[in-house]
């Protein structure tokens, strides 16, 4: 801790009527959680899969060999797609034939074959202080022993309350989605976040005095984003200013 606060001590210091009067370092209560969420992926929907929704939306079909002998197809390549859109549930059994779900018919008439949802994960530092996820695991996170922030048991929210359109514009940020020619993967669903840790983050803390404008405030660092944070910054401003 002690050369990371002389480097961004001297970085202040380089600013011309910028005099530090004061400086100290304590940890920033963070949860590490896991955001597990679906996927799926859409792409343009083929000759083969759309003959076989129309075939199975005008004869009676009770197993796909029929519609190999009908489209005179290799049994095994319908017997593959017919699987795959039974799984996406875009094709059903009823009474002693198959038939279009509401999917099937949805897809053959926009042509876009949604695949089955895929399972995903991602984990990220949730702040309650900043009430938000301040970014998503990194490889590794500076570590030191330090006190726990002296504002931080105002703050008691929990990653558990965040609603589904801040998760969704923080996995959309880390891209989740993507978009490839005809291949589209979309989120679908986002489940509660999980709790797998509880941690203190190190910062770095500045208190200081502009002689030109004659006024004090604070800066500090946080290691986990590495940038000075406006959000802690403010709030020590407002409630807590470090002063002799």
């Amino acid at each position: 801790m002690d050369s990371l606060r002389k480097r961004l001590q001297r970085e202040l210091e380089q600013q011309p009527d910028i005099q530090i009067q004061q400086s100290d370092s304590w940890g920033l209560p963070v949860e590490l959680i896991n955001i597990p969420f679906t996927t799926i992926k859409r792409t343009t929907m083929d000759i083969l899969m759309k003959m076989i929704l129309l075939t199975v939306q005008k004869l009676d079909v009770s197993e796909s060999k029929i519609i190999a002998e009908f489209l005179a197809v290799e049994p095994l390549f319908i017997e593959d797609l017919f699987n795959k859109m039974e799984a996406a549930q875009m094709i059903e059994l009823r009474k002693e034939s198959f038939e279009l779900t509401s999917i099937g018919v949805r897809q053959l008439q926009s042509g876009v074959y949604e695949h089955p949802p895929e399972k995903a994960e991602k984990k990220f530092y949730y702040s309650a202080c900043h009430d938000s996820i301040l970014c998503e695991q990194p490889e590794k996170i500076f570590t030191a022993k330090v006190k726990e922030f002296r504002l931080a048991r105002k703050f008691t929210r929990s990653a558990q309350r965040l609603d589904d359109e801040q998760l969704r514009a923080t996995l959309l940020a880390t891209g989740a989605e993507a978009a490839e020619g005809p291949l589209q993967k979309v989120v679908d669903k986002i489940e509660t976040p999980r709790t797998l840790d509880n941690q203190l983050i190190p910062c770095v803390e500045f208190y200081v005095y502009n002689r030109a404008e004659n006024n004090y405030f604070t800066r500090v660092w946080n290691t986990l984003t590495e940038e000075w944070d406006e959000r802690l910054e403010k709030l020590i401003d407002e409630q807590a200013p470090t002063r002799k």
